[in-house]
């Protein structure tokens, strides 16, 4: 986490994003190891060592919340909603009872102004009709496992979100992020903009959890409302949507003149639905991400370069305080964030200031 200015998420990226730049405390998250690709490029640091910063969360225990907690989240069992179709039109298909005990086991009693770097969900605001950010510099007071309930909220999956925005003293109601930004690289370059005017250039990090293109055949396009949101096939309205979405986002983040985009991204051999559980495809998806990070390992190695040789910031080291000052940052900034597929979305960020940093 220590490596990046923004740390930015949609939906299940979201729900990583928070868990990057958690402190890590007793609970499901374990304390951070570096991946080998990073220790290599630390070992050549000509910069100020991060050894005193405040530990993170190990990355192999944000994997397991879904591998060993996937059924916690989205529990498979004979409930009459969950076997009837017609049930799924008018209630959500889970109650969220256990997911929101997990959420608290990972995040406790942490709020969003004790993320260890500056980060940010995307949310959807369903009583005022537009997109609804929630940050550790603007939305500090807020709670980081609602934060992740939030902007995790999937229709037809769970129920909104309904939380107090303090700064206007009104109750607002919350869907998952990714109707409005499944990638939400725009909205990080924007935020990224706004804490560091100042600098001149923007390098984003996409991650994604690979997708599965949404092709339907000519003779099975006219299926009525209905058989646009059946919720027995994945909601086709809302899939469609949300995967054109993401490649708009994708093709204008790729020809903005001051930001370097890097999409580390993939295709699964299979359609996934967003509640899989299963271990067998859990492990297909494992083995699909580590055929994406290798075909694309020269990229984000030169990325980790470009991190390791640039100066340690001040507002990446000075964790003493639950406020981060975000005016101290030196030179060259970076920022980046878990992303989610047609399904599931997110995006990252990596500035450099006017002073003296090169292109």
């Amino acid at each position: 986490y220590a490596h990046f200015d923004l740390v930015a998420g949609t939906s299940t990226g979201g729900l990583i994003a928070l868990a990057l730049t958690a402190p890590c405390q007793e609970g499901a998250l374990l304390p951070q190891q570096s991946a080998p690709e990073v220790d290599a490029a630390s070992a050549s640091r000509k910069t100020h060592p991060m050894d005193d910063l405040f530990p993170g969360p190990d990355l192999q225990s944000i994997v397991d919340i879904y591998l060993k907690y996937g059924k916690v989240i989205f529990p498979k069992n004979n409930s009459f909603l969950q076997l009837n179709v017609i049930g799924q039109l008018f209630n959500q298909k889970y109650e969220d009872t256990s997911f929101l005990r997990l959420l608290r086991e990972i995040f406790g009693e942490l709020k969003m102004w004790d993320a260890l770097v500056p980060t940010m969900v995307v949310t959807y605001d369903c009583s005022k009709d537009q997109p609804y950010i929630i940050s550790s510099y603007g939305k500090g007071n807020l709670l980081m496992r609602q934060a992740a309930r939030a902007t995790s909220a999937a229709p037809t999956y769970f129920t909104p979100q309904t939380i107090l925005d303090e700064s206007s003293g009104e109750r607002v109601t919350l869907i998952d992020g990714g109707v409005v930004a499944n990638n939400p690289v725009l909205y990080a370059y924007m935020e990224a903009k706004r804490l560091y005017p100042e600098s001149k250039r923007f390098h984003v990090l996409s991650l994604s959890t690979a997708s599965t293109p949404y092709l339907l055949e000519a003779d099975k396009t006219n299926t009525g409302m209905i058989g646009w949101m059946d919720p027995a096939k994945g909601a086709p309205i809302y899939q469609v949507y949300a995967s054109s979405q993401m490649r708009t986002s994708s093709d204008i983040a790729s020809v903005i003149s001051d930001l370097e985009y890097i999409r580390i991204n993939g295709e699964l051999s299979r359609k996934i639905r967003l509640d899989e559980t299963d271990p067998l495809i859990l492990a297909e998806m494992i083995f699909s991400a580590n055929e994406m990070f290798a075909r694309q390992k020269t990229e984000i190695t030169a990325f980790l370069a470009q991190l390791a040789q640039r100066p340690a910031s001040p507002a990446r080291r000075s964790l003493a305080s639950t406020t981060l000052s975000l005016k101290q940052a030196q030179e060259q900034r970076f920022a980046i964030a878990p992303q989610p597929t047609a399904r599931q979305k997110s995006a990252g960020t990596h500035a450099k200031q006017k002073q003296g940093a090169k292109s």
